[in-house]
């Protein structure tokens, strides 16, 4: 009873803390013990596999479902303390399998790994929506809620993980993908214990992604029907804007891995990240914000060598590769006199340069294959001469890269 009481008091003083913080120190708490939940899934020859689950600090009375935090843990058969990294998934996934399959590809590694489920998704997501529905929404306040919760849980994961007898409590790694990218970056802002980290398909300045990504274009139709444009969304969500707490701390400790072609996250932002972060790597792949899942083998080993060389002692230096050799798909309205209008796929055989903007495609539609051989004049809007089975024709692109 004496535990439980004590239990209760820390929790309520956390509680007060939380309200009473100013809004930059939000993410101030009381350290305490996590009262965790532990459930053996599974164990192989190379790891144990455990499900963690503990309560939330941010208490989400309306969905009650999302007041539970859960991780997936994989923890090497090893009997030295080893490195662990949180991995934290992308927006709306039912089940976060690449971020699975990378846990355990880095627990071969010697990485204590962790996915943590993020708000409102997976086993998080109250009933009657679908996985992150609530997580980005067009009411600003609860966004910036669900951030600082994302934030939050992922710190208490981070208290969790350090307690564990396998784990250096001084090398902790934090490994994110899209939604979970942007996550990322805000954890690397505020918490000080994490010391390295790869931020795939990531970006900073938020109100800008949310209002160029084609991704949330009803949320931010919903927004303008308030009233809200884009100056206020962005000085609304400035307590969790990664920029606000990224003043070039990490340098070469951060990995960041995006897409050339990405219109979910676009360049400018993925830039902004990088500069704020301290001008560490970055791997460009000739890609939009999907297609990095072709080469999904490759990256993780991309990922796996970076974080070796910053938590791992022995390991060896890390070089940057140039190219994971990715395919460049374009998808999308293909226009020619010739052939007239139809939907094309198309994927780059040669380019004029790293950047992309001129060079050759093979390209297959229900009614012909043909080359593309032009350039882009804006981002989703290519123009060239197509090169057919008939007379050769000029032809317009409008399309998207995966």
């Amino acid at each position: 009873m004496r535990v439980v009481f004590f239990a209760l008091c820390g929790m309520l003083w956390v509680g007060q803390v939380l309200a009473q913080a100013p809004q930059d120190e939000w993410f101030r708490y009381l350290p305490q013990p996590v009262q965790a939940e532990v459930l053996r899934l599974g164990t192989t020859e190379n790891n144990t596999h455990l499900l963690v689950k503990f309560p939330s600090l941010v208490k989400t009375t309306e969905y009650p479902q999302n007041q539970t935090v859960y991780a997936e843990v994989f923890i090497p058969h090893q009997n030295q303390k080893m490195p662990a990294v949180v991995l934290l998934h992308s927006w709306g996934v039912q089940k976060p399998d690449i971020e699975l399959s990378l846990a355990r590809s880095l627990a071969k590694r010697g990485f204590v790994t962790a996915v943590m489920t993020l708000p409102y998704h997976i086993q998080r997501t109250p009933s009657g929506y679908l996985s992150g529905e609530l997580m980005i929404v067009p009411d600003i306040r609860q966004m910036r809620d669900t951030m600082r919760q994302a934030v939050l849980d992922a710190m208490r994961l981070i208290d969790w993980l350090q307690s564990q007898p396998q784990v250096e409590p001084g090398k902790i790694g934090i490994v994110g993908i899209s939604l979970g990218a942007i996550v990322s970056a805000l954890v690397l802002g505020v918490e000080t214990r994490v010391q390295s980290g790869v931020l795939v398909l990531g970006g900073a300045n938020l109100a800008h992604v949310l209002w160029r990504s084609p991704l949330t274009m009803n949320v931010r139709g919903e927004l303008r029907s308030k009233g809200i444009g884009y100056e206020r969304l962005r000085e609304e969500i400035a307590s969790v804007e990664p920029l606000t707490f990224l003043h070039g701390q990490y340098g070469d400790r951060v990995l960041m891995v995006n897409g050339r072609y990405d219109l979910v996250i676009p360049r400018e932002d993925a830039l902004a990240l990088r500069r704020a972060l301290g001008e560490g790597p970055i791997l460009w792949l000739n890609t939009g914000h999907y297609g990095p899942a072709l080469v999904r083998s490759a990256l993780f080993g991309v990922v796996e060598r970076f974080l070796a060389s910053r938590l791992q002692d022995g390991a060896e230096p890390f070089v940057l590769p140039a190219t994971l050799h990715e395919p460049t798909l374009r998808i999308g309205l293909l226009y020619s006199g010739v052939w007239g209008a139809r939907v094309s796929a198309a994927i780059d055989v040669w380019r004029w340069e790293r950047e992309g903007r001129a060079g050759v495609a093979l390209q297959a539609s229900p009614r012909n294959f043909s080359v593309l051989v032009g350039f882009r004049l804006l981002s989703p809007l290519h123009v060239g001469i197509e090169l057919s089975s008939r007379a050769p024709s000029g032809y317009v692109l409008f399309h998207f890269v995966l």
